[in-house]
């Protein structure tokens, strides 16, 4: 008698190699192919230094820098600067000096200014080398930068060569910063306002020089009478 049996009974597959199980281990083989082959391509990255390992509670020592921080180019360092530091040392020097050291010095330099005044500036001025002798003139006032005699001595330079908006500039320094009373400088002024044909400029500054100067009336009529010709 042949015996009937369900299909859900049906047990033989459980003796029979398992489906699922294959398909599982191919899946894992592949995803294992993929992972070695990433591993392949990526690059290596270095990974940064923990600076802050060795600061402790105690210990705020950092004893190495950053990978990362590139060191200054010779183009992009910052140069010393020498004249700032000459000129400190020089204003140190300077505090350090006694009063008989710092007027021994400033005679030092009056007699280098004067020298480039008389013996060079004025040399060149007789010679019509108007150029030089403003040349030698500034260089006079690098010594020594409250002169009213070298300010003017270079604006009749700058009249000569009929920069008379230069010269005012001089002029008027002398007068306004140095000496509100210099004869010369007022009467050059004048001049120069004259040849500008600023002829309210030239009464107004002939008006100072005789206001300022009462004992020099007889020179300002003088160089009044002599303008046209020798200024």
């Amino acid at each position: 008698m042949s015996t009937t049996k369900h299909s859900e009974f049906n047990e033989d597959f459980l003796r029979q190699p398992s489906q699922v199980d294959e398909i599982m281990k191919f899946l894992a083989d592949v995803s294992q192919a993929n992972k070695m082959e990433g591993a392949k391509k990526e690059p290596e990255t270095k990974k940064d230094a923990d600076i802050s390992a060795s600061v402790t509670e105690t210990s705020f020592l950092v004893s190495q820098r950053l990978q990362g921080a590139s060191k200054r180019s010779k183009s992009t360092s910052k140069k010393p600067n020498y004249r700032a530091n000459m000129n400190q040392m020089t204003f140190m020097r300077q505090i350090d000096m006694t009063d008989e050291q710092r007027k021994q010095a400033r005679e030092e330099r009056v007699r280098v200014a004067t020298n480039f005044r008389s013996r060079l500036g004025n040399a060149e001025y007789r010679r019509t080398n108007f150029d030089k002798a403003i040349e030698y003139y500034t260089r006079g006032l690098e010594y020594i930068n409250d002169s009213p005699v070298l300010f003017v001595n270079r604006s009749l330079c700058y009249i000569k060569k009929r920069l008379y908006s230069r010269a005012l500039i001089d002029l008027n320094h002398v007068l306004n910063n140095l000496d509100g009373c210099c004869l010369r400088a007022w009467l050059y002024k004048a001049g120069t306002f004259k040849r500008m044909n600023n002829d309210a400029g030239f009464e107004e500054c002939i008006d100072g020089a005789r206001r300022f100067n009462r004992s020099h009336l007889a020179y300002i009529e003088y160089f009044l009478e002599n303008m046209r010709s020798d200024f």
